[in-house]
């Protein structure tokens, strides 16, 4: 929790406004996970923004389901 807000600290004066369309469910998971991080949402989506274009951003590996 104190990493991610460390990083949305780190994407410096926010001085641009956007408008996004998301899936209802999309947006229901960020608000989810942000609430698990104690963060708001917009802080959850602006800090994974600025780690992806800063090349920061990993990958979690997905673990194949046994069928």
């Amino acid at each position: 929790m104190q990493t991610l807000r460390e990083a949305a600290r780190a994407t410096g004066q926010k001085d641009q406004r956007i408008n996004i369309r998301l899936s209802s469910g999309d947006l229901q998971a960020i608000r989810t996970r942000a609430l698990q991080e104690g963060v708001p949402y917009q802080t959850l989506i602006s800090s994974v923004l600025h780690k992806y274009v800063s090349g920061n951003l990993q990958e979690q590996p997905t673990i194949k389901a046994a069928v």
